[in-house]
C-alpha cells in the first residue's frame, strides 16, 4: 500500500511491550502527517504530529516523553537531521526515522552520523512504515535496557562505596557525590530526619548551597512519600544569588522507617525525567540503610565508650577502695586479735565476732587487690605438682565450719585420687573456695552439696555445655584443643540461675536476683575473680542452672594425658 491509500481498517497491532509508545510525525506535507498520524494510530501507538517545526520542538521539549521521531529530511526552516539532532540531545535513547524522496550516500552517511534507526524513501508502503517504526522502537529498547544496565552497574558501584562507610558524616558527602554523579544537578542535599516540626542536619553541596523554607518542607513531605517526589515553580534551594525552583526529593528510607531525604535541584528539565527518578530511587533504597547503618553504629559507639567509663571507673573504684581499707583493716584485726585473746566469756565470744566479721572484710578486699591486678595483668601463676584431689579436700575442709552453721553437708565424689598437674595451688584453692561458698550460699539449711572431679575428654565438655543451652554460660573456651581435661564439679540444689541473668554471673558487681537481701550477702567479685584465674591457668569455667532446681558450677583444666 503506498502512502497516498487510506491504511487498512484491520489494525496490526505492535509488537508486545512498544504498543504504548509515543511517536511524534512531522513533515510540512499534511498528507503524509495524516496518513502516517493515522496508520500508527491503527497499530496501538499514540501519536502526535506536525507540520512546523517549531510545533515539533514544542511537542519534544514538552512533559509528555516521545518514544520515536517520524521526520523528513528537508523542511523549511530546519531539516530533519537538524530536529533529530536537537531530539536526541534531549532524549540519547530517543528512536528515529528520516523520511526522504531521494536516498543519496550523503543522506546515509549522515542519518548514520546523528544515530537515526532507520530511514524511509518516499513513496513507501503501510508495512514498511509499520516494520520500521517497530524494529526502531525494539532498538530504543534495547537501548535503553543497556542503559539501564550501566545505571544499576554504577548504583552497584555505589552502594559497594557507601556501605563500608560507618563515619555518619562522612558518608552523607559520599552519598551526595554518587548521587551528583548518577544525576548531574546545581544543588544537592541530604536532609537527615529530625523532629515534627523541624528538620534534622543538613549537608549540601557546593558547600554555598542554601535549602530555602520550600526545600525544607519537600523534605519533610519526602518522609511521608513512597517514592520520588517532582518540584517546580517553588524556590527549593538558593546559590548565592540565583535560585533554583525544580527539583526531585527522595526519601531515604531503612526497614520501612524514614531516615532522611535526598533533593536534588536544577533548572535542567532532565532532572524531572522518569529514568532519573528510577535512578535516585535505586541509590535512595541503599542510602537508606547504610545511613541507618551509621547511625547504630555510633550509637553503638557511644554506648561503648560509656561502658569504658563505667569499667574505668569500677577499676578506679577498685584500687582505691582496697588501698583505703587495707591500712584501717589491719588495725581492727589486730587490736581484735588482741582483745579476743586476753578477753573470757562473753568478752572473747563477742571479740570472736567481730574478728570473724572483720576477716570477711579482709577477702572481699583481698578480692578487690587480685581482680585489680588482673586488671593491670599483674597476676602471676606459681604451677607446681599437686594431686587435684588433694586441693579439692583443703578447699572443702576450709568452708567446713561455714557449711556446719546451716547444718549442711559437702560430699566428695572423687574418681581418680592420683590426677596430678601443675598448677597454682593458692589460685585453683580460691577458685574451688568461691565456687564451694557460693553453693553454700545459695543454698537451704541441711541441702547435701557435692564436690567432685572427673577426667574428661574434650568433646564431652562441650556435649555437657552445649545440652544444657540455653540454660547455660561458658566463660574462657579457648582453645579446646587438649584431649583430657580435669573437671572440677560444685552441685548444689539452691535456688538456680534464671536463664536471662547466666550471662552476667561472671561480670564484676553482678548480683543475681535476692542477693542484695541479707540472706545473701557479697558484693558480686568472687565469680569475676573465678572466671579471671580460671582462664589465666588456661582453663575454663561454665555453670549449668535452672531457676529453682540448684546450679552446676565447673571448673577445667587441661593437661596433656592421652588416658
Amino acid at each position: 500500500m503506498s502512502m497516498s491509500q487510506e491504511p487498512s481498517p484491520t489494525p496490526q497491532p505492535a509488537s508486545a511491550g512498544i504498543s504504548s509508545a509515543s511517536i511524534l510525525v512531522v513533515d510540512d506535507d499534511p498528507t503524509t502527517c495524516t496518513f502516517c498520524a493515522r496508520a500508527l494510530s491503527v497499530s496501538g501507538y499514540t501519536v502526535s504530529s506536525a507540520t512546523e517545526v517549531d510545533d515539533a520542538l514544542a511537542i519534544l521539549r514538552g512533559p509528555q516523553p516521545v518514544d520515536l521521531l517520524l521526520a523528513d529530511i528537508q523542511m523549511p526552516g530546519l531539516s530533519g537531521l537538524e530536529l533529530a539532532q536537537i531530539a536526541r540531545e534531549g532524549d540519547p535513547a530517543i528512536a528515529i526515522i528520516i523520511m526522504t524522496g531521494h536516498a543519496t550516500l550523503d543522506a546515509v552517511h549522515q542519518t548514520a552520523r546523528r544515530g537515526v534507526a532507520d530511514f524511509l524513501i518516499k513513496p513507501f508502503e503501510l508495512d514498511e512504515l509499520r516494520t520500521a517504526v517497530d524494529q526502531a522502537l525494539h532498538k530504543r529498547q534495547l537501548l535503553q535496557e543497556r542503559v539501564r544496565l550501566r545505571a544499576i552497574e554504577k548504583i552497584l558501584l555505589s552502594s559497594q562505596a557507601i556501605n563500608v562507610i560507618l563515619d555518619l558524616d562522612q558518608l552523607c558527602r559520599v552519598i551526595i557525590d554518587r548521587a551528583c554523579d548518577h544525576v548531574p544537578c546545581d544543588a544537592a542535599f541530604l536532609v537527615l530526619s529530625g523532629t515534627a516540626d523541624q528538620i534534622g542536619q543538613v549537608i549540601a553541596t557546593p558547600d554555598g548551597a542554601e535549602l530555602l523554607p520550600a526545600g525544607e518542607s519537600a523534605a519533610r513531605d519526602a518522609g511521608r512519600a513512597s517514592g520520588p517526589l517532582t518540584h517546580a515553580g517553588e524556590r527549593l534551594a538558593r546559590i548565592g544569588d540565583r535560585a533554583i525552583s525544580t527539583g526531585v526529593t527522595v526519601p531515604l528510607r531503612a526497614q520501612g522507617q524514614a531516615v532522611g531525604a535526598l533533593i536534588l535541584c536544577s533548572e535542567q528539565p532532565d532532572l524531572l525525567a522518569p529514568s532519573t527518578q528510577d535512578t535516585l530511587a535505586l541509590l535512595a533504597n541503599q542510602a537508606g540503610t547504610a545511613l541507618r547503618n551509621a547511625q547504630l553504629y555510633g550509637e553503638l559507639q557511644v554506648a561503648y565508650h560509656s561502658l569504658r567509663e563505667l569499667d574505668r571507673l569500677k577499676s578506679e573504684f577498685l584500687a582505691i577502695a582496697s588501698h583505703e581499707l587495707r591500712s584501717p583493716l589491719s588495725i581492727v584485726l589486730g587490736y581484735t586479735k588482741m582483745v579476743r585473746d586476753r578477753g573470757d566469756g562473753e568478752q572473747r565470744e563477742f571479740s570472736q565476732r567481730a574478728l570473724d566479721s572483720a576477716e570477711q572484710i579482709k577477702a572481699i578486699v583481698d578480692t578487690m587487690v587480685r581482680l585489680r591486678h588482673a586488671d593491670l595483668n599483674q597476676l602471676t601463676l606459681s604451677p607446681e605438682p599437686w594431686p587435684i584431689a588433694a586441693l579439692i579436700r583443703q578447699a572443702v575442709e576450709r568452708l567446713t565450719p561455714t557449711a556446719d552453721l546451716k547444718r549442711q553437708q559437702v560430699e566428695l565424689l572423687i574418681s581418680d585420687e592420683s590426677l596430678t598437674l601443675p598448677v597454682d595451688r593458692e589460685k585453683v584453692l580460691l577458685v574451688l573456695g568461691n565456687l564451694i561458698d557460693n553453693a553454700i550460699k545459695f543454698s537451704a539449711e541441711g541441702a547435701v552439696i557435692q564436690v567432685g572431679l572427673a577426667s574428661w575428654h574434650h568433646e564431652r565438655i562441650l556435649a555437657a555445655a552445649g545440652a544444657a543451652v540455653p540454660n547455660v554460660t561458658i566463660r574462657g573456651l579457648g582453645a579446646l584443643s587438649e584431649s583430657r581435661w580435669a573437671v572440677m564439679r560444685v552441685v548444689d540444689p539452691g535456688v538456680g540461675i534464671s536463664r536471662e541473668q547466666q550471662p552476667q554471673i561472671f561480670d564484676r558487681f553482678y548480683q543475681i536476683a535476692g542477693s542484695l537481701t541479707r540472706s545473701h550477702g557479697g558484693p558480686g567479685l568472687g565469680l569475676a575473680l573465678v572466671a579471671d584465674l580460671a582462664t589465666l591457668q588456661g582453663g575454663i569455667v561454665w555453670v549449668e542452672s535452672a531457676e529453682g532446681k540448684g546450679s552446676i558450677f565447673s571448673f577445667a583444666l587441661p593437661y596433656l594425658q592421652s588416658a
